[in-house]
């Protein structure tokens, strides 16, 4: 790895196991190496792996079984069966590493009323315009606490909104930049994305506002 004028060399040890209790350190420091590098996880010991190399960067077919390919409820149907399949490909680690507080299982935890009430707050109080959604949802939703509103708005919330934006035939969407928007567009207006209107260094600043809450 090259960095400027410094010749960087990265070396990744064999893993050995986790540190023997009863000898922390020895002469050739395999237990200070070793230490770094943690205790594995996956795959579980004694578990044999099988690899497709086969698969490996061809994509996903672009045909299926399904009765509307293509639709809604055909992606909603695919993403749910690999779902299933990382579970049991993966076992335990699948609750350990989170997956399954990822995505649209996250919308489980909220109930329709919730979900209603969070898509006005959102709308009332743009990112695009530098405004935070995140006190006010605090505010309007006591069964929720900060981290399941941030985790619903950005696994449940903006992939819906992506969706729509994209089956309604948009090709540019700035995820930040159509919350004001989106009223007037739900109405029929399909001329064009607004994904100009806010540059990268709002962008990352209005995310930052969100995300701690500040106006």
């Amino acid at each position: 790895m090259f960095c400027g004028k410094c010749l960087l060399r990265l070396t990744c040890l064999e893993w050995t196991g986790p540190p023997h209790k009863k000898c922390p350190h020895n002469a050739d420091s395999e237990s200070d190496t070793s230490r770094w590098l943690g205790t594995r996880v996956w795959p579980i010991k004694g578990k044999s792996i099988e690899t497709k190399g086969g698969v490996i960067g061809k994509g996903r077919p672009d045909f299926c079984l399904c009765v509307s390919p293509g639709s809604e409820e055909c992606v909603k149907t695919h993403i749910a069966d690999n779902r299933i399949q990382l579970q049991f490909d993966l076992g335990p680690p699948f609750w350990r590493w989170k997956f399954d507080e990822m995505g649209e299982e996250v919308s489980k935890l909220w109930n329709s009323e919730e979900q209603k009430k969070f898509t006005s707050l959102v709308k009332m109080n743009p990112v695009s315009q530098g405004k935070s959604f995140l006190k006010p949802a605090l505010e309007s939703l006591p069964c929720q606490h900060r981290k399941s509103i941030v985790s619903y708005y950005f696994n449940v919330y903006v992939p819906r909104r992506i969706s729509m934006k994209t089956r309604a035939g948009c090709k540019i969407i700035d995820t930040d930049d159509d919350e004001a928007g989106e009223a007037s567009y739900s109405k029929g207006s399909r001329k064009r994305c607004r994904a100009d209107s806010v540059t990268s260094y709002s962008s990352k600043y209005v995310k930052t506002r969100y995300l701690t809450g500040r106006r």
